[in-house]
């Protein structure tokens, strides 16, 4: 299970604390077998308030890991370039693509590598029929979709998906965080594992390489 220490702390404070506290001013005055029934079903009780929403927010992050996270290529394409971030227009013109669509100081641009430079040329419209996007979409409590895709402009079609699942603490943890202040990055997982703090197996650039290819290379 995804927990933090808020579920843990709040059973250790009843068992520690509270338990005692109950003893002294009522139990003590029962037989033994009520007592121990009674403290159990205190322990138990407090158990499933602290980690039920962590296990199904678990349980249901480790299936959509499974199912949906990953790198999915729906269809190839073939394009001088394409509408995204204008900054990785270097990178790109190695790897074969003429140009790069996207705002650049607030303006619509189109970015090339003209004799050894960027050259940033503002358009009235893009131009591409391909563009990269990225959308968040709120699932479960404490579940966050984050999607990368490539869409055709034209018709809307999703050629390819980059999917990562989010997860963010039940609600004894987001107490914890919130008292505690400290910076905090929740699990992840962009492919079929178990998700954890800071972990990535894909990047920015796998789905643009595998959906679009530029046609410089089959020239």
């Amino acid at each position: 299970m995804i927990s933090h220490g808020g579920p843990e702390l709040f059973v250790a404070f009843i068992v520690a604390v509270i338990t005692p506290i109950l003893y002294r001013l009522v139990l003590r005055r029962f037989r033994l077998g009520v007592r121990i029934i009674s403290i159990l079903v205190l322990w138990a009780f407090t158990i499933v308030v602290a980690y039920w929403d962590v296990y199904q927010i678990s349980k249901e992050a480790r299936r959509l890991c499974k199912e949906e996270a990953g790198l999915h290529v729906y269809k190839t394409v073939e394009a001088d370039g394409f509408l995204g971030s204008v900054s990785g227009i270097e990178k790109w013109s190695i790897y074969g693509f003429q140009y790069v669509e996207g705002l650049y100081k607030g303006q619509k641009s189109r970015a090339v590598i003209s004799e050894g430079g960027i050259l940033y040329e503002t358009v009235p419209e893009y131009s591409s029929r391909y563009q990269s996007i990225s959308e968040d979409e709120k699932l479960k409590e404490g579940l966050v979709k984050n999607k990368r895709a490539i869409v055709d402009r034209d018709t809307g079609e999703v050629l390819g998906e980059e999917i990562a699942i989010t997860v963010y603490p039940g609600w004894l943890d987001s107490r914890l965080i919130g008292i505690l202040g400290f910076t905090w990055t929740p699990p992840r997982c962009d492919g079929d594992y178990f998700p954890e703090r800071g972990k990535t197996i894909l990047q920015y650039d796998d789905l643009i390489k595998s959906v679009i290819k530029p046609k410089s290379l089959n020239r």
